[in-house]
Parts: C-alpha cells; structure tokens; sequence
C-alpha cells in the first residue's frame, strides 16, 4: 500500500467522497468570495436600520458558504482518527445550529418591523435543516461502522443550495435598495 492509499483509506468517507468534498469546498470558497465582493458595491444598505432583516439574511449566506467550507476541509484531513473528524463534524454541525437560531430572532424582528410579518421566514429552515442532518451524519458515523450517504450528501447540498438563494435575494434587493426602488421594502 502507497503513502497516498494509505491517507485516503484514513478518511473516514474514503476515496469515493474525496472529489465530491474537494469541489464542495471549492464551491463554498468561491461562492462566498463572490458575495461578499458583491455585497461589499452597496454594503451601506445592509447597515441601515431598516435593512437588519437582511443583514441577517447575509450573514445567515455567508454562514452555510463557510459550513460548506470546514466540512470540507474536516472530511479532507488525512487524519489517521476518523472519530476525530467526525467529533469536529458534530461539534461544527452545533455550532452553526446554535448561531443560526441565535440569528433568528434578530432577523423575525427585522423583517417585522420592515413589512409588517415574517414572510421569508422559511429562508432559515433550510440550513436547520442541514445542520440537524450534519449533526445526524456524525452521531451515525461514530455509533455505526460509517455515516449513510443521504445524510452526508443532503447537508452540502441542502446548504450550499439555501445559501444561494439568501444570495440571489439579497443581491437584487440591494440593487433595488440602493437605487430607491419602492419594492425593495416588500423583499
């Protein structure tokens, strides 16, 4: 057995998750490069009180992007431990829980005070979702020889997916904000 065999047999997804990881990562470092460059142009906006909803939203973005990222990175380690990858999984998995639903009500309050509900709320099911799915992964892989692929698959996806979409809404309502536009105010 090679050195480089030996490394990837280490990896407690093996071989067959090694690319998928490497282009999740890739994926989340580019993503969330673009948007904070793009949300940087008008950033003015996200800062004005009545905007917090969606400061929220960014920083909610900005947030699955990096929990692409550090899975990646915990699942690319050659780390001869995969229960410690798979600890860092879990504990990376509640962290994010608890800073998305720290996140939460700053962001109901936000979206209340601006249109009057909490439409767009379901923005931050997702993520819950993903992370609680995380979560799922690492408590499988250490009780059973290994976690299942649906629950290491849909948290990337589920994330990298919601991500996108709080991107797109808040890059058009930015334009929108920055530019005066009376729609911005029902986003």
């Amino acid at each position: 057995m090679t050195r480089a065999e030996g490394l990837l047999a280490a990896a407690p997804l093996g071989e067959r998750w090694h690319d998928f990881y490497l282009l999740a990562g890739t994926a989340g470092v580019t993503l969330v490069g673009l948007l904070f460059v793009s949300l940087s142009l008008h950033v003015q906006v996200l800062f004005r009180k009545e905007h917090g909803d969606f400061r929220e939203m960014a920083l909610q973005a900005f947030q699955g992007y990096l929990y692409v990222l550090v899975t990646a990175l915990v699942f690319l380690l050659p780390a001869d431990d995969t229960r410690w990858q798979l600890l860092a999984y879990g504990f990376i998995n509640v962290a994010m829980l608890v800073r998305a639903g720290i996140r939460l009500p700053a962001f109901l309050r936000g979206r209340k005070a601006r249109v009057g509900g909490t439409a767009g709320t379901l923005r931050f099911a997702a993520p819950l979702v993903a992370y609680g799915l995380g979560l799922l992964a690492a408590v499988e892989g250490l009780t059973e020889a290994a976690p299942s692929g649906i629950t290491l698959l849909a948290p990337i996806l589920l994330m990298l997916m919601s991500a996108t979409r709080m991107a797109w809404d808040l890059l058009e309502y930015v334009g929108k904000a920055s530019k005066g536009d009376p729609d911005a105010a029902a986003g």
